[in-house]
């Protein structure tokens, strides 16, 4: 949980990215900040529209979006994050600060403070609800039904979690906030304090590499990355920039996995219980269909991939032309001596 509210003050811009002030403040709350604090992070323009292309590329790949449902939710995107932003800099700004400043410090923040931060992003996450419903709603003027379907589970998945997060919160601002199980640093074994903790970190480190269960295969996506990579020997940056492409298609693969996860069961129970040729076809059909979307991405990561190569390198990829022999002159005629 503490991670999550790393997440709302570190990277508040994409956190309250599709969220719009209300203009309510909780009764009892901290005064927010109203001045934009002199130093610290803050997104350019154009970091923040970098962040709105990625984010509708992984939907994009998710939902199969076509050409003209990417454009309709980038415009989407683009129309609500500025105001926002605008509108909160000076609280969001301020929490980031505090919250990194924090974490530099030798010791986790007092529960009191904690407790500010969760009165604070409360409304915010509440805020970035209301909106993320109304998004879901706009979006659902241009989507298909399928994609819709997914869009209501995903919203309902999230909902879901957000409420635990705002439990969390709710208890961390009644000063439920434990410094020593929550703060996502141990100070104890940075600092080796003289309880020996330091010294053996060491030996247990050690120990947790060797009991480490081994790495696990690689599967066919990835495999086909390292084997591009290795045919076209492609630079450090260009090996980057090939795996970066594998994890994004992995991670949509992945999602869409696990939302159709009930409905795979489903399609092997009926490959298993086929007891005649059409039940088993029919089987297969739906197989098929659920396969096809994990063949599309596939297929999306290799024209992905043949970007990357230069000429030159594709040049010393092609297999070299076979040697030819010069097909020597014919012999000249000879005449046997009467």
């Amino acid at each position: 949980m503490m991670r999550m509210l790393s997440v709302v003050l570190i990277s508040a811009a994409a956190v309250a990215a599709l969220a719009q002030s209300t203009g309510e403040e909780p009764r009892n709350a901290p005064a927010r900040a109203t001045e934009v604090p002199s130093a610290g992070f803050w997104p350019t323009q154009r970091m923040l529209e970098r962040m709105i292309d990625r984010l509708v590329d992984e939907m994009a790949d998710d939902y199969e979006f076509d050409d003209q449902q990417v454009e309709l939710t980038k415009q989407l995107l683009y129309d609500r994050i500025p105001g926002f932003l605008n509108a909160n800099r000076a609280e969001i700004q301020t929490l980031m600060n505090q919250y990194i400043e924090a974490l530099l410090e030798d010791e986790p923040p007092p529960v009191e403070t904690v407790a500010q931060w969760a009165t604070r992003v409360q409304p915010l996450l509440a805020e970035f609800e209301q909106v993320c419903v109304d998004i879901a709603e706009s979006m659902d003027s241009y989507l298909n039904e399928d994609q819709s379907d997914r869009l209501a589970n995903d919203l309902g998945a999230f909902q879901a979690g957000l409420s635990l997060v705002q439990k969390k919160l709710g208890a961390w601002a009644a000063g439920g906030f434990d410094p020593d199980t929550e703060w996502p640093r141990k100070p104890k074994q940075r600092r080796g304090r003289a309880d020996g903790a330091a010294e053996r970190q060491p030996a247990e480190e050690a120990t947790a590499t060797a009991q480490a269960p081994p790495a696990e295969p690689l599967d066919e996506w990835a495999l086909y990355t390292q084997q591009f990579i290795k045919r076209y020997q492609l630079n450090a940056e260009q090996r980057q920039r090939a795996y970066a492409m594998l994890r994004r298609q992995q991670e949509a693969r992945d999602r869409y996995l696990r939302r159709k996860t009930a409905e795979m069961a489903r399609v092997t129970r009926m490959l298993k219980e086929a007891e005649t040729e059409e039940q088993r076809q029919k089987a297969l059909e739906a197989y098929e269909r659920l396969n096809a979307p994990i063949e599309k991405m596939f297929q999306a990561l290799k024209d992905r991939l043949e970007t990357l190569p230069t000429r030159a390198q594709r040049r010393a990829a092609e297999p070299a032309a076979p040697a030819t022999r010069p097909t020597p002159p014919p012999a000249p005629e000879t005449r046997q001596p009467d």
